[in-house]
């Protein structure tokens, strides 16, 4: 790698213990819950003048895209507090969006990338990979120091297919059925830099492989690098991007609070193997193909039911997280393995009333606060969960 120019990548910067945060990506709908085109600037400058917003917004690559910023919280209920409020503000400025991995029925190639140079550069070099709009829920957690972040970001990298099994919920792409649980894994997989994340020792091996990786991009910075899991320098924080954009917000409030206690337990106790890069892409491909019913391979090299693993990962948090935060979101999370998943919902809307209702069933979801009903009034599948 001789020849490669080296890209400085900042030091570590301390982001606190074990404090957490969420960026928030929604699709922007038409009333009748077909994608926009664009509007995100216009959206952005409204939420803005309408209020002081306690959140941040900003735009998103495509211009029919925005993410909320949360601040950052002690736990996953003030996460959820605040973007129940940034999603509950479009009702407001009445802007209908989704929260999900990607829009049901989105066509191919029909939207703008965002203005601005970062945007426009991206568009140009993405080109014809950037087929379709996709939408991420990610999660910061707040590290103290270098070495905890080595051994938070080696646990979960191994627990990376899990929680994308566990947040699954983009089956429907074009308008058909894709057959998978994911499709915005897919779709996002086909991007640069979005690889499966290196196996660790030190911060300095992070600083040492994205400098080469940026280099090798000509890319302007670290935050040009999109691994599913990476250290974030300027936050001091390890970030979690293989999620899909949830519409539910208990179940986000699960996913947050299963990360934070799983790094807490990884501080306390670090983990002893890395599972291969190899076999965690296989663990991927068959987390985006069937979710929750994946069968995945696990630390001690055993393949074991995605839900299985979940179980025991949700009981380790569980111990770990009273440290500092309720474990109920845990609860809601455990009891949803065994009830319909987004996946299913979604597809059981689709087949009794059609992709209507599954527009529907999205744009009002994705603004009911926690604690509201998630089902219709209309609905009555008792194993529903929201």
């Amino acid at each position: 790698m001789g020849h490669l120019v080296p890209v400085t990548v900042p030091p570590f910067r301390p982001g606190g213990a074990f404090t957490v945060g969420a960026e928030d990506e929604v699709i922007l709908t038409a009333p009748d819950g077909g994608p926009r085109a664009v509007g995100a600037a216009e959206t952005i400058r409204r939420l803005r003048g309408a209020t002081d917003p306690p959140f941040a917004v900003s735009p998103e690559l495509f211009a029919n895209e925005i993410e909320f910023a949360t601040p950052v919280c002690a736990d996953a209920d003030a996460v959820v507090r605040s973007l129940s409020q940034s999603r509950r503000s479009l009702v407001g400025i009445g802007q209908s969006a989704v929260a999900v991995g990607v829009h049901p029925t989105a066509g191919l190639g029909e939207f703008q990338v965002s203005a601005g140079a970062r945007y426009a550069a991206l568009g140009d070099e993405l080109a014809g990979f950037l087929r379709t709009p996709t939408a991420a829920f990610q999660v910061h957690v707040g590290m103290p120091d270098p070495v905890t972040l080595v051994a938070v970001f080696r646990l979960l990298r191994n627990r990376l297919a899990m929680l994308r099994g566990l947040s699954a919920g983009s089956p429907f792409w074009h308008g058909r059925d894709s057959g998978l649980a994911s499709a915005r894994g897919a779709i996002h997989r086909s991007y640069p830099r979005t690889e499966t994340p290196p196996v660790l020792r030190s911060y300095e091996d992070y600083q040492a492989l994205a400098s080469e990786q940026i280099a090798a991009a000509e890319a302007p910075d670290h935050t040009y690098v999109w691994w599913d899991l990476r250290p974030h320098p300027r936050f001091g924080t390890v970030e979690v991007r293989v999620m899909d954009a949830q519409c539910s917000l208990e179940r986000a409030a699960g996913l947050i609070t299963l990360i934070q206690g799983l790094a807490i337990a990884a501080a306390e106790s670090p983990p002893e193997e890395d599972l291969p890069t190899a076999v965690l892409e296989e663990n991927d491909f068959r987390a985006v193909r069937y979710g929750v019913d994946a069968r995945i391979v696990d630390v001690d090299g055993r393949v074991r039911p995605l839900r299985s693993i979940a179980l025991e990962a949700i009981d380790s948090a569980r111990d770990a997280v009273r440290q500092v935060a309720s474990s109920a979101p845990l609860e809601d999370l455990a009891g949803r393995l065994f009830c319909e998943s987004e996946c299913d919902r979604l597809r059981r809307l689709h087949a009794t009333g059609g992709m209507a209702s599954v527009l529907a069933d999205l744009q009002r979801r994705t603004v009911t606060a926690v604690g509201e009903p998630q089902s219709s009034p209309e609905e009555s599948s008792p194993g529903e969960t929201g």
